[in-house]
């Protein structure tokens, strides 16, 4: 508290014990002295101001050293026009002297609640930064340093970005470190999986809804766009988006508004698209998806590579996931031996670095309490019980079997084609009642089957 009334300053300290206060009598330079010496102090209570001039001065002189300290005025003099520039130069608030003591401590209680609120936040920021920073995606392959330079590029404007890879290349994560290294960081991002939501709740969702709009509309729903304005809005499995939510997610790009389901007013938004899908660049703009929202979002393109295209990658994201294992408690591995990683190495990952890391969690939960290291046996164990073949791209070595040779076709089969039977079915020239048999025969269906038709 800087107050020249020795009185007032004995009143203050006493009514604000709870808190740690510090008082002085001295003049502008011996405050700012004191901020100096108190750089956590979050609060400067400036006492029995009876003219404008000093109050002012210090107060401006406050402010231009830190910008986030709160000050609050008290005059014995208060004048509507001292009121109105201390607020107007930055002052949390003006009280008049004499004041109410229960007043002035709700006051004080507020400011510094409000500071902490945020510290927390500013914490939580740079938590944040750290943990979606691009330096936290695992890599030293030479494929991906144009990726990050592209990504951070994509960061330092708001152009729609689209992200392509193989399901696990870790898109989201990219998007995540783009929104976490823009101007928008500080806002939401707010992450919307378009193949998870049914067909008739996908425009509620993205735009929102009005009271009694359809069955089952009970209240107000304000919609995506609206919870990540001034932030990120991450569209993922774009493609599968309906052509009709299509047109309208193209219409919000262009002019920036969004009507809700049985709204008449549209409200503006400011949100910065990124979208994702895990088909190839030429199947999206080839009919996958609207071409004229194709185009929109298409300005800025990253394309993953698999993981079997960054092999030399392996061993840095197997470390990476062992400590991380470690971390939260799930298992006390330690090491890979060298004939482990080199079977991981000869092995496709279809489901990418999100396989990797699944695979590392399930063969450490299951090691022997003696043993803090992974062997050959442990991952040859995993890729057997999964039904997948030992080396990439082709059966295990050793005497073959019919059977081993069809799960592994058609296992290559559903990888190529992401899942769908359907497709599958067509690529291995079979039906599709034939390959629901041939699932059944191996008794592989729980393993291999999805959803998907």
């Amino acid at each position: 508290m800087a107050t020249e009334d020795d009185a007032l300053a004995g009143r203050l300290a006493a009514l604000l014990d709870e808190h740690p206060t510090e008082v002085t009598t001295e003049r502008q330079q011996g405050v700012l002295d004191l901020l100096d010496r108190r750089p956590a102090l979050r609060l400067v209570i400036i006492g029995d101001v009876d003219s404008e001039g000093p109050a002012l001065a210090l107060l401006a002189a406050l402010k231009e050293r830190r910008q986030d300290l709160a000050v609050l005025v008290l005059s014995s003099h208060p004048t509507i026009k001292l009121a109105t520039d201390a607020i107007r130069r930055g002052a949390e608030d003006f009280v008049p002297v004499p004041y109410s003591e229960d007043l002035l401590k709700k006051e004080v209680e507020r400011i510094l609640d409000a500071a902490e609120l945020r510290d927390r936040v500013e914490s939580l920021h740079r938590l944040v930064a750290d943990t979606y920073g691009f330096d936290r995606i695992v890599s030293h392959s030479s494929c991906m340093r144009a990726i990050f330079e592209r990504a951070r590029a994509a960061a330092r404007s708001d152009t729609p970005t689209l992200i392509v890879g193989e399901t696990g290349t870790g898109k989201e994560l990219v998007a995540r470190a783009i929104h976490a290294n823009s101007r928008r960081a500080r806002k939401p991002f707010v992450p919307l999986n378009c193949a998870a939501l049914p067909r008739d709740l996908v425009e509620s969702e993205l735009f929102g809804h009005r009271r009694g709009a359809f069955s089952g509309a009970q209240t107000d729903h304000a919609g995506l766009f609206v919870s990540a304005h001034g932030g990120s809005l991450f569209l993922d499995e774009i493609s599968d988006l309906p052509a009709e939510s299509q047109a309208k997610l193209l219409r919000v790009l262009q002019d920036g508004e969004v009507r809700p389901i049985g709204g008449l007013d549209s409200r503006k938004v400011d949100v910065r698209i990124i979208a994702a899908s895990n088909r190839a660049l030429a199947a999206l703009g080839g009919g996958g998806m609207r071409q004229d929202l194709f185009f929109r979002l298409s300005v800025l393109v990253i394309e993953l590579p698999p993981l079997r295209e960054r092999v030399d990658d392996l061993p840095l994201l197997v470390a990476f996931f062992l400590a991380r294992i470690r971390e939260r408690g799930i298992a006390r591995v330690d090491s890979i031996d060298a004939p482990a990683l080199e079977l991981l190495m000869g092995y496709s990952f279809p489901g990418n670095v999100r396989e990797l890391e699944n695979m590392l969690e399930g063969i450490s939960i299951t090691l022997p309490a003696s043993r803090t290291a992974i062997r050959q046996e442990d991952v040859r164990g995993w890729l057997r019980h999964r039904g997948q073949p030992s080396v990439a791209g082709s059966p295990r070595a050793g005497p073959l079997r019919l059977d081993e040779l069809e799960l592994w076709a058609i296992h290559e089969a559903l990888r190529q084609t992401q899942g769908n039977k359907r497709r599958a079915a067509q690529l291995l020239g079979i039906s599709r009642d034939t390959l629901y048999r041939k699932l059944e025969e191996l008794g592989r269906t729980a393993d291999l089957s999805d959803n998907r038709t």
